[in-house]
């Protein structure tokens, strides 16, 4: 039986980036996370030699050229070269972070990659022992790949036996066209295509049509808390029918989850931890996981708030879950705990009114920044209180979101407590 092709298909590597908004973390922690997007690349490359691949292939993002890394150098030189020892080749296309330019820039790479930066380059074989296995084209929504295209581009290097090799379109995403400058073409020019590689996020419905298979490659490191489960990369396995499968490949090191967890009937701290705790267990355990941070939204259906609307009780309940769960030579554990929304129905119905216009007014600002609190720190004339510079480095370091938090916190307070003795 021949052996299958298989592919691996990375993209939005985004190497030595930092992960948004993690927040405050332990120092061994804080290392697994900075270590995040590199120890990914890392397991990618292991799997690329675990599986005995015939190639890996990069659409697009694998660093940002915006705010150039050596440790991203130095750790795309280092697996690429693995690689090459293996004889396995690598296959590149430029993306948004990472255009052709920058790709250029970089001193000579292993000869295993092959750098596609222009969709007028000729196609790249993928051969195995005197055997066409693929062809790899660079493509851009403007590229044309019809069958006749693709006829032309083969010539008499067709198997006889199994007839043409498998044909992958990899998507340059370097460069944006809007689409009322794009020429007028057919929109079935992909239709030679046996599948096409992108990174995710790409506008794959203003793409031509294909009969194949479109597989728009989420990164292997999820970046931020929108980015959530398993994050990895995919293994194709074509088999000599060019049927096609799919593997997802955990390999995200720092694992992002959002929960909700209901405050209904529940009696005290000590029974709500027990609950949060039982949510978590029943998450299932993913291969390669080393840190997880966790955001909780306290939500109820009805109910006596009994204090969980407060900032202290959500960081309360958030420190406690840590001591819980953390385990130092295990699984760590980072909790992010919102407290309850605020709620208008037990306000009396002329300061809800007043209420509702506050919160409003709150959304309607524009969000705030350092230079705006420095703005109003200036015009309240705080410097006269404060010593000279102390009050620009704490203007800084003010976390907005909070502001905004406490801000609603407080109009909710007092509008609630109007009347009250």
């Amino acid at each position: 039986m021949t052996k299958p092709l298989r592919l691996i298909h990375a993209a939005n590597l985004q190497l030595d980036c930092p992960l948004r908004g993690p927040g405050t973390l332990n120092e061994d922690v804080r290392e697994i996370v900075e270590l995040a997007t590199i120890t990914a690349f890392d397991r990618i490359i292991a799997k690329c030699l675990e599986k005995d691949v015939e190639g890996l292939l990069i659409t697009g993002n694998t660093f940002d050229a915006g705010y150039p890394s050596l440790a991203a150098e130095v750790a795309l030189r280092e697996g690429f070269t693995r690689l090459a020892e293996r004889q396995i080749p690598v296959f590149v296309t430029p993306g948004r972070m990472d255009p052709a330019t920058a790709w250029q820039e970089i001193p000579t790479l292993p000869e295993n990659v092959n750098l596609l930066l222009e969709p007028r380059e000729a196609p790249v074989e993928l051969i195995d022992k005197g055997r066409l296995l693929a062809l790899l084209l660079p493509v851009t929504p403007e590229t044309s790949i019809e069958p006749e295209e693709l006829t032309r581009l083969l010539g008499d290097r067709g198997d006889p036996q199994s007839g043409r090799p498998l044909v992958v379109g990899m998507l340059i995403s370097d460069r944006s066209t809007d689409r009322r400058d794009r020429p007028r073409l057919s929109t079935t020019r992909f239709a030679a295509l046996d599948c096409l590689l992108c990174p995710a996020g790409t506008d794959t419905e203003s793409l031509p049509l294909i009969d194949g298979h479109v597989l728009a490659q989420a990164a292997p490191q999820g970046m931020s808390a929108s980015e959530t489960g398993i994050r990895g990369v995919t293994l194709l396995e074509v088999d000599g029918q060019k049927k096609t499968k799919q593997i997802a490949i955990p390999t995200a090191p720092v694992r992002w989850e959002s929960l909700v967890q209901l405050v209904d009937h529940v009696n005290s701290r000590d029974d709500l931890l027990e609950r949060m705790v039982a949510q978590l267990e029943r998450l299932p355990l993913i291969e390669g996981e080393n840190v997880r941070i966790i955001d909780w939204k306290l939500d109820r259906e009805s109910g006596d708030a009994r204090g969980w609307e407060t900032d202290a009780m959500a960081a309360d309940l958030a420190s406690a879950l840590t001591e819980l769960t953390d385990q130092y030579e295990g699984l760590r554990y980072v909790h992010r705990v919102r407290p309850l929304e605020l709620d208008l129905t037990i306000i009396e119905p002329a300061h809800r009114e007043v209420l509702t216009e506050y919160l409003l007014a709150l959304e309607r600002r524009a969000p705030a920044n350092p230079q705006a609190f420095s703005r109003w720190i200036t015009e309240a004339r705080v410097e006269e209180v404060l010593k000279s510079t102390r009050w620009e480095e704490w203007a800084e370091a003010i976390p907005t979101e909070q502001v905004t938090q406490l801000a609603q916190q407080l109009g909710w307070k007092w509008c609630s407590n109007i009347g009250k003795k």
